[in-house]
């Protein structure tokens, strides 16, 4: 008799096989004496739409809202079907006798192993579960399999797993569907716990930054010389630097001009910074982003792809950035491999620190479900250059945590001259450590460079050269990028003001997951609610009145706020932890309702903005998109009929050449026009004096 191993992905069946030995390779698993390797692709099967329980329901009605299941049923995705079928065949094996539940260590992990199992039905057999969050070596997996657990000591991740959904179903099925029927004008709004909330901190900030009103202040600067040398203080008092008045600012300049300073102090301090830690998903996304201008997007595809084709990256979607201790060999076994590829990055590894003590890369208490990212093996000379960016960064992170802290001296001179005082700061390096590995700069770095300072005592004396008086401007926060997104997401906590949702978004629990994140931001694009210029994020008018129109109803208007995910992501946390939660399901419900009868009031219609291409060539306003031209907008108000139709001759002319046309007055030339005699022909076009459209040929 044998054991079924199910596990969520087919590399790690192949770390089982790899583990077990002499496995034969099936269509669909692997298999050895003892035991029966198959995988999951993902999900295997999932929640059905509205329109399986009931057809007349593909049809976006506000009058049949809300759609609440009487019992939820299940199907199997048709893209991943074929594996499904392979798994339900050998769960139909007389010889399997028990089953190895081997999927992720976590509540996503468990919802897929158990919705298969559930819809192809266990057949009386045993069920097991492997739990690990250690890499898959092979001695892990021979513990795993000496001493399996039961499947019950985690039917809690289980119960936690399908509520959240299930909620997630309830939620954005109905409210994408109330939204879109009550603002939609031929536009989908769509809604969701996670994506909702992420849009409305992208709004907010848009908001924030049109409705800040800069302020103007002043800042004086001193420069000091005497015979060991010059330094430039800044005016200081009661710790802040800056002057809201401008004749007070002008008073300090008079009254230092010339003058002589005395050292007040000097205080100087030694400094240590420990390497970062290893990377998670979201700590690569943000990094790539600011030093590459990647999208969350991109360094997932990037990172996914050096895993699975070039197998030189561990897994990618981890939220840890730790290893186990049973990896300590791990690590070992691979420095001593990339060392001999790559011996300038890890030539000053400091050996005392691939070790158990060293609890800023081997902790068991904070590991998830998979260990941080770190490499394999040498990055192939095949792969492209943007994966070896990727490649590098974790590289250098991985020969970073076993380098030495970075140590560097502190220096703050404090310069009096009479009542007003300056300060002075300044920093040297020590011992390079871990920093000698980063030599690139990205243009968020705010880290100032090393400055020696003259080696003053207290009681010098400084003459003032000369005296800057500078005026600036308060500045609104800036526009985020996926970088400073990222950074919210994973920890919203300034965005609430809940004493215990401070906590959580300060713990494990962010908005969105480090497999979810990249995706939700490319959703916000694809719905036109965000739109993405260079590295920034900026919401659209098409976000920013969904989020404003939510927030006029009292219950809805919570998916707004950052609270309710993190509400919501306490009461399945208090059920992953075995608390007894039979009313959570039945509090979505009554939310649903109470959405729907919220938004069966709103009268508001979202009305798109016309998409302008440029100004009208006879009365300068501007030029609009219609449904059959692109004309004037001052065509009511003006009597102006300047228009270029979208259809000319049979050639379809696109947004593009419509701009061209006014900012140049002619396009260049144009094929797939036909003659009244039926005949294709080639030409320009342009506008002549009168604003007729004509070809030139």
């Amino acid at each position: 008799m044998k054991s079924l191993i199910l596990t969520e992905k087919p590399s790690v069946a192949m770390d089982y096989a790899k583990a077990l030995g002499n496995c034969a390779r099936h269509d669909g698993y692997l298999e050895h004496d003892k035991y029966v390797i198959t995988w999951a692709v993902g999900h295997l099967v999932t929640l059905k739409m509205p329109e399986d329980y009931d057809p007349a329901l593909k049809t976006w009605a506000f009058e049949k809202l809300p759609i609440i299941p009487e019992m939820f049923d299940y199907k199997i995705l048709d893209k991943t079907k074929n594996q499904f079928f392979n798994i339900q065949k050998l769960l139909k094996r007389s010889d399997i006798e028990s089953i190895l539940i081997g999927t992720d260590a976590g509540r996503e992990g468990e919802v897929i192993a158990r919705l298969i199992l559930n819809q192809i039905g266990i057949m009386n057999k045993t069920v097991f579960r492997l739990w690990t969050s250690q890499a898959l070596t092979e001695p892990v997996i021979r513990d795993l399999l000496r001493d399996p657990e039961p499947a019950e000591n985690y039917d809690r991740l289980w119960d936690a797993g399908i509520c959240r959904q299930k909620a997630d179903w309830l939620v954005g099925i109905n409210a994408t569907r109330a939204a879109t029927a009550k603002f939609g004008s031929g536009e989908m709004f769509s809604i969701g716990r996670v994506q909702t909330a992420v849009l409305a901190l992208i709004v907010d900030r848009r908001r924030e930054i049109e409705n800040f009103k800069p302020e103007k202040y002043w800042i004086v600067e001193a420069l000091f010389k005497n015979e060991k040398g010059s330094w430039l203080g800044k005016w200081i008092k009661d710790n802040e630097s800056i002057i809201k008045a401008k004749d007070q600012a002008e008073a300090i300049v008079l009254r230092i001009k010339d003058k002589t300073g005395l050292v007040d102090k000097v205080e100087k301090e030694q400094k240590k910074q420990a390497p970062p830690q290893l990377y998670s998903l979201t700590e690569l996304q943000k990094d790539a982003n600011k030093l590459y201008g990647f999208t969350a997007k991109k360094t997932l595809d990037l990172a996914q792809a050096l895993y699975e084709e070039h197998k030189c990256l561990s897994y990618p979607r981890t939220d840890s950035r730790v290893m186990g201790s049973k990896n300590l060999d791990v690590a070992k076994k691979k420095i001593d491999l990339l060392q001999k590829d790559y011996p300038d990055i890890f030539k000053d590894l400091v050996p005392g620190l691939v070790s158990l003590e060293n609890k800023r890369v081997f902790d068991d208490e904070k590991l998830t479900d998979h260990h941080a990212l770190i490499p394999f093996q040498a990055v192939p000379a095949a792969a492209k250059e943007d994966e070896k960016k990727i490649y590098f960064m974790v590289l250098k992170r991985f020969a970073a945590v076993f380098h030495a802290d970075y140590e560097y001296e502190q220096t703050i001179i404090w310069t009096a001259v009479q009542d007003d005082l300056f300060k002075t700061t300044g920093k040297i390096t020590l011992k390079e450590g871990w920093k000698k590995l980063y030599q690139e700069k990205s243009e968020e770095d705010t880290e100032e460079p090393d400055e020696k300072l003259p080696a003053l005592q207290q009681g010098d004396a400084g003459q003032v050269l000369k005296v800057n008086l500078k005026e600036e401007q308060t500045k609104p926060k800036p526009d985020y990028t996926e970088a400073t997104l990222l950074t919210d997401m994973t920890n919203p906590a300034k965005y609430v003001s809940d004493a215990e949702m401070k906590r959580l978004f300060k713990g494990d629990i962010g908005l969105g997951t480090q497999a979810t994140r990249a995706a939700i931001i490319e959703t916000l694009i694809e719905r036109s609610y965000v739109e993405r210029k260079v590295k920034k994020l900026i919401a659209m008018e098409k976000g920013c009145f969904l989020i404003d129109n939510i927030r006029k109803y009292q219950t809805i208007s919570i998916l707004a706020f950052p609270e309710h995910t993190g509400k919501w992501e306490l009461e399945l946390e208090r059920i992953a932890q075995g608390e007894e939660r039979s009313d959570f399901l039945d509090d979505i419900k009554a939310f649903v309702r109470t959405i729907i009868e919220e938004l069966k009031k709103s009268t508001t219609q979202y009305q798109k903005p016309k998409n302008i291409l440029g100004k009208c060539p006879l009365c300068g306003l501007d030029v609009v998109e219609t449904p059959k031209a692109y004309g004037c907008s001052g065509y009511k108000e003006k009597g102006c009929n300047f228009k270029i139709w979208k259809t000319i001759a049979g050639k379809n002319i696109s947004e593009k050449t419509a701009e061209t046309l006014l900012s140049t007055k002619k396009s260049k030339k144009l094929k797939g026009f036909k003659s009244k005699a039926g005949k294709n022909f080639e030409a320009a076009l342009y506008i002549d004096d009168q604003g007729n459209v004509k070809f030139q040929f």
